[in-house]
């Protein structure tokens, strides 16, 4: 075993051999001459004697070495393990002699020969034990991440992108397009920016060699995503924190809840600029509808989100029901509004008024806003009722319930009328139910009236305890046993109708028991007043409940008045739950309509959110979808007055709350309305408004594909390039070419953006090159890093790129040991010298395997056509 550790990783076995005729004499005369050097030693002192015991060790004053060529032949026996015999065979693990190293594969081994008792016997090329000292640079160690310093040259200035000619690139030949090999059917993608391995094998997917000391380098880019929102949320770019965060931000990103906090800070920070504003611009705009947007669960994002909201709702309302307030005369412009006589408005419009006071009065309940002051829209909403109760009852029903919760004006008689319509269903149930027949029963013992009376009572008899003393009651004053008797079994009998009438089953099963005791209680004498109108009101709730399920069948729009009319006057858990059913299945068919009846359907979710005792879900959701067309009809208003931002806004608004196409075309006429508007980004100071123009179409919900695409490539690729002119500024060359490299992967930018894209790449090519040149290790893991961050670009011109590769190929053979490869696996080379102190380890952030091309990030549309592999990026958290 301790051979095959010290065998060398490329050297056949050890073997005899005939030497050269001059690597004979060479020997010959090493051999005579060390032999002869030895024997003139006798007159040693006695403590050198002592030294040449086995187990001593002594070393040698010096290194013996003859000249007769260039090579020169080294005592090597002090750094070398002590030797535990005298065995010089070829097998022997004695390493005591000299290293003769020439030109040869295989050097020459001599022994020592100065002993005359143990004469030379044979020689022996021994490969096993012969070892070419190899000089190996010392190792770079790895350093934290070092931002390189700014640039002390002066850049010209930056080149105008909307010239034709963008100038001379310096790392492209004329007429190349730049990023493109010529040679390959790679559009804008280069040179396989991949690991820059074997030179001399592009297929070799690279690779450090065993020993090499080229130094493990991480790269600053690509940014991690809470370093890139940072820097956004540094600068005061709100928008950007919560756009990238809300596109990338996933579950088990790192830092989740630090990102979270972060947009949900810029999500604070934004609404407050944006309420600042007297005037909405399309800046605050986009981000109120970016905020909306975010879907992360956060209880303070949804506390900001339903503020927005209900800011925003309210503000609409204001805005629709303002044209209908009365105002002082105007001889100028009579009957429009503005004179004694306010701007007229039929029914439809009446109901539209008096929906966005109730509810805007829900939200500001010390306001009331009282509809009659708005071109008495509750009186002409009341008169179409009026008309309308003949006809549609639903309608009419609707109406009322509405004018009964928002107009002071017409509420009561808004009640009376519908509480009219009600009893008539009422009465209607109770005819269909019949009149009921007495029960039949013995007569009661002469006598001993009372005594049977509550023997029956304890039987549970209840219903016949009521029909057959009822007519006792009062008789036998003043004891009034009778009334005691015939109490307790009403109030008995009131009970259990009453479970029977709240079960689940209560409209399937026991109908006729559950008539029939409520007309019992209410129809024979002797019943308290009190259990009489409970009994009274429980059986009509009762006969409206099943004349609300009948309705069903026809117009689900008055079986849910119906039932929340029954629910009203009487409670119970199955009245609650039939409510709830007719209400879910109203709402279920609203969403079947079409486009083309969306009025139809606006008015089921004005119903719904309007009627009492529909359970909170089902009313909220109809709500905001009364709101979402309500808001898609102002979008389409908006439009028309070519008002684009404030028109996307809406629509999009509307798109949040309920989504079924109703804003398509208003998304898609004013995004293209502001694309015309806004043609050209040929001038950098244009860029800022161009962005907010991509923001306002990019963040819009519902946004058709190909508006939103266009949009967020442009706003994408505006971010990248600012960013990247900013870390100009801030003197960080490789961030620099990284994102303006970025910015160039939209169509829209490329030509931009190259000219200086070039010349930055060009700039760090050479700082790289100076520091290279410099060769201290400091500076060598900069330069190598700067070479590094070039491959991993696609735009970069393909000469500055190939520089970077043969830059980093020439450092890491340089770096290497002289070795030669074989096809199959080999081991590494051990040196049979003295064992080397341990190399203190490097830092435990600085010792992850770095790979040599990493593959920037590129949106899903955006991602280069190369037939060769890029390896992953390295990443900030490797440094």
């Amino acid at each position: 075993m301790a051979e095959k550790e010290n065998e060398s990783f490329f050297s056949p076995k050890a073997k005899k051999v005939m030497l050269t005729s001059s690597a004979a004499l060479l020997v010959a005369l090493a051999g005579t001459g060390t032999y002869y050097w030895q024997a003139n030693q006798t007159s040693e002192t006695a403590s050198s004697e002592i030294a040449k015991k086995p187990g001593n060790t002594s070393k040698a004053s010096k290194d013996i070495r003859l000249n007769t060529d260039d090579n020169q032949v080294k005592d090597d026996r002090n750094n070398k393990p002590d030797s535990k015999g005298e065995d010089l065979s070829p097998n022997s693990n004695n390493s005591d002699g000299f290293v003769l190293s020439d030109d040869t594969e295989n050097p020459v081994y001599l022994v020592d020969a100065s002993d005359p008792k143990n004469p030379i016997a044979q020689l022996i090329v021994d490969s096993d034990k012969v070892v070419i000292e190899t000089p190996i640079p010392p190792a770079i160690p790895t350093d934290p991440v070092i931002t390189p310093p700014v640039d002390d040259g002066t850049l010209p200035p930056v080149i105008d992108p909307g010239t034709d000619d963008p100038g001379t690139d310096p790392g492209t030949d004329p007429g190349t397009d730049p990023g493109t090999d010529p040679g390959t059917d790679n559009p804008g993608g280069g040179t396989d920016p991949g690991n820059p391995g074997d030179p001399d094998n592009p297929g070799d997917p690279g690779g450090e060699d065993p020993g090499s000391q080229f130094p493990d380098v991480a790269l600053v880019v690509p940014e991690s995503l809470y370093e890139r929102l940072d820097s956004y949320s540094g600068n005061d770019d709100f928008y950007n924190v919560m756009y990238y965060g809300q596109k990338e931000i996933k579950p088990d990103s790192e830092k989740y809840d630090d990102l979270i906090k972060m947009v949900v800070e810029a999500a604070a920070d934004a609404k407050t600029k944006a309420y600042q504003e007297q005037m909405m611009t399309s800046d605050s705009l986009s981000n109120l509808q970016m905020i909306t947007s975010l879907g992360f669960e956060n209880k303070d994002l949804k506390k900001l989100q339903d503020e927005i909201r209900a800011d925003l709702y309210s503000k609409f309302a204001e805005q629709e029901i303002a044209i209908y307030l009365s105002k002082p005369a105007d001889p100028e412009n009579p009957g429009d509004g503005n004179g004694d006589q306010p701007q007229t408005l039929d029914a439809e419009k009446a109901q539209q008024v008096i929906y966005y006071i109730g509810k805007y009065n829900d939200q500001h309940p010390k306001e009331d806003l009282n509809p009659n002051e708005y071109s008495e829209a509750d009186k002409v909403l009341m008169e179409a009722a009026h008309q309308e109760q003949a006809t549609n009852i639903a309608a009419a029903l609707n109406k009322y319930q509405m004018l009964a919760q928002y107009s002071p004006t017409y509420s009561q008689s808004a009640k009376d009328l519908k509480a009219g319509i009600v009893a008539s269903k009422v009465e209607q149930e109770r005819a269909e139910a019949g009149t009921r027949e007495p029960g039949q029963y013995d007569p009661l013992p002469a006598g001993h009236e009372l005594e049977a009376l509550k023997q029956l009572l304890d039987k549970k008899k209840y219903a016949q305890v009521v029909e057959q003393g009822g007519d006792y009651v009062g008789t036998d004053l003043p004891l009034g046993g009778f009334k005691l008797v015939v109490d307790k079994a009403s109030e008995a009998l009131l009970k259990e109708t009453d479970e029977l009438a709240s079960a689940q089953d209560a409209y399937t099963a026991n109908k006729q028991e559950i008539i029939n005791n409520y007309q019992i209680l209410t129809e024979e004498t002797g019943v308290s007043d009190d259990v009489n109108q409970k009994a009274a009101a429980h059986l009509d709730a009762y006969f409206l409940m099943h004349q609300a399920i009948k309705a069903a069948s026809n117009d689900l729009n008055e079986a849910v008045i119906l039932a929340s009319e029954s629910v009203q006057s009487w409670e119970n858990s199955a009245s609650t739950g039939k409510l709830n059913e007719i209400a879910g299945q109203l709402l279920s068919s609203a969403e079947k309509y079409k486009l083309a009846d969306i009025k139809k359907e606006e008015s089921v979710y004005e119903l719904l959110s309007t009627t009492p005792r529909v359970n909170e879900a089902d009313k909220a959701t109809a709500f905001n979808r009364k709101k979402a067309f309500a808001y898609s009809r102002k979008a389409a208003d908006l439009l028309s007055g070519k008002n684009y931002n404030d028109a996307i806004f809406y629509a999009s608004e509307s798109n949040q709350m309920y989504n079924k196409g109703q804003n398509e075309d208003t998304l898609r006429d004013a995004a293209r309305a502001l694309f015309a508007q806004h043609t050209s980004g040929d001038y950098y100071d244009r860029y800022n408004d161009l962005l907010k123009v991509y923001r306002m179409i990019a963040s819009a919900s519902g946004m058709p594909k190909n508006e939103a695409a266009m949009a967020i490539e442009r706003q994408e690729a505006i971010d990248n390039f600012q960013k990247g002119m900013r870390e100009k500024a801030d003197g960080d060359r490789e961030k620099t070419v990284y994102y303006l490299d970025k910015a160039a992967d939209s169509e829209w930018m490329s030509d931009k953006v190259n000219p200086e894209l070039q010349y930055q790449a060009q700039l760090l090519l050479n700082h790289a090159n100076d520091l290279k040149a410099n060769g201290n290790v400091d500076d060598l893991k900069i330069a190598v890093r700067y070479y590094k961050t070039l491959l991993v670009t696609k735009h970069v011109s393909k000469g500055t790129r190939d520089e970077a590769r043969d830059a980093i190929n020439e450092l890491k053979k340089n770096s290497a040991p002289a070795v030669k490869r074989d096809d199959a696996p080999q081991e590494k080379q051990q040196k049979r010298t003295e064992p080397q102190k341990e190399e203190t380890k490097p830092q435990a952030e600085d010792n992850e395997v770095q790979k040599e091309a990493p593959k920037a990030e590129t949106p899903q549309t955006e991602a280069p056509q190369t037939e060769t592999k890029q390896e992953e990026p390295e990443t900030s958290e490797q440094v």
